[in-house]
């Protein structure tokens, strides 16, 4: 490439008009104007040819960004794909030494290890093992994979650096490594709530039933009754646990789902399966909001579990004027302000929809039974 002092422009302007099979410019033959050195300049560079070497042609064809290091880690070449890339283009990365393109809290050591590789050269990957970042021009990092291939020649030695840009493999690997760590609590709650059930509520029935046998004597009878309820309700918290352990599953499959995975767990302990009615589009409903709902109907069916004895009651969650609404009906006693004995309990409800600027309220129905009705803003 020839260096070409101009006197008009008063700077040394890079023209590769000796290498007229590469460059744009050898359309102009030996013609060394001012005004055709900076055509030639510009030109160059806009194509990503500028300081093109015919060796590297080949390099632009390829999928990852490429550049051509020397020994010393000074960048002598850089595809096209560098630009898409990296955010450099290729011209702009020439004379640049490698370090640019490296973070800089390991850049010291990256030029400890260059140094290493330049004795004893081979084709391999950089950095096996290990999670690679570089930078781009505008300053962010990027996952990338490097693959390194030296081009030793009695004339010169060189590196042929590939890089790929990994950031759709990584995120794809962080959502596989959530998934299974939600998978593995998945999987300690059922056993947890599998233990809960064979072991722990079957003594706990059998003691009872052991009680209730020794029943008839006059000076223990009231002693025992009192025991005996105690059980049964240490049964229904226990079966409340499991339950709830069990409705977790459904979260990470929507709203809707999670919903009737909810009612169809809570029908053990009612007696009889609810219904679900909705309204208006649910796909309106944010997911912190949606999951919030799901606590909120299964503490809602435990109050109606607990207190009402129901042979039936209806979920129905709607979207009406920028409102989202979970209301559960019964057929019970009638309302209750008891806090459930457990789980969120209705304070808890009520400070719930509060802290989202809603209401909530338990009242009881016009054709009897009970009614409940949380309801918040969507934002």
């Amino acid at each position: 490439m020839s260096i070409v002092t101009d006197d008009t422009l008063g700077a040394h302007l890079p023209c590769d008009t000796d290498r007229r099979d590469f460059c744009p410019c050898a359309m102009h033959g030996s013609l060394r104007s001012a005004d055709h050195l900076f055509f030639c300049r510009c030109r160059c560079e806009t194509l990503g040819v500028f300081d093109a070497d015919p060796r590297w042609s080949l390099l632009e064809g390829a999928a990852d960004a490429t550049l051509v290091v020397d020994w010393q880690g000074v960048i002598q070449h850089a595809n096209r794909r560098t630009a898409e890339v990296l955010g450099w283009q290729p011209a702009e990365l020439l004379g640049q030494p490698v370090e640019v393109l490296v973070p800089d809290s390991v850049r010291a050591v990256h030029a400890d290890h260059r140094s290493r590789f330049a004795a004893s050269p081979r084709p391999r990957m950089m950095g096996a093992g290990l999670e690679l970042v570089a930078v781009h021009r505008d300053g962010h990092e990027i996952p990338v994979e490097i693959a390194l291939s030296p081009q030793v020649t009695e004339e010169e030695q060189l590196i042929v650096v590939s890089v790929r840009d990994v950031s759709d493999r990584v995120h794809i690997t962080q959502q596989l490594s959530a998934t299974a760590a939600k998978l593995a609590v998945v999987d300690e709650r059922d056993r947890i709530a599998r233990d809960l059930h064979d072991n722990i509520i079957q003594r706990l029935f059998a003691a009872g039933l052991h009680l209730q046998a020794a029943l008839g004597r006059p000076d223990q009878d009231q002693r025992l009754v009192g025991v005996i309820d105690e059980i049964d309700e240490a049964i229904k918290e226990i079966r409340t646990i499991i339950f709830t352990m069990h409705s977790l599953r459904g979260l990470d499959a929507g709203f809707e789902p999670a919903v009737r995975l909810v009612l169809a767990e809570s029908s053990r302990v009612l007696g009889h399966h609810p219904s679900l009615q909705q309204d208006g589009v649910l796909a309106l409903v944010p997911d912190d909001l949606a999951g919030e709902a799901v606590d909120v109907v299964r503490e809602l069916l435990m109050n109606v579990a607990k207190h009402a004895r129901a042979t039936h009651s209806a979920v129905r969650l709607a979207v009406h004027d920028r409102t989202f609404t979970v209301s559960v009906t019964d057929n019970g006693v009638g309302a209750t302000l008891e806090p459930s004995s457990g789980g969120l309990g209705l304070e808890n409800l009520r400070q719930r929809a509060t802290r989202r600027g809603g209401t909530f309220c338990l009242e009881c129905a016009a054709t009897g039974g009970s009614v409940a009705t949380w309801s918040v803003p969507l934002g």
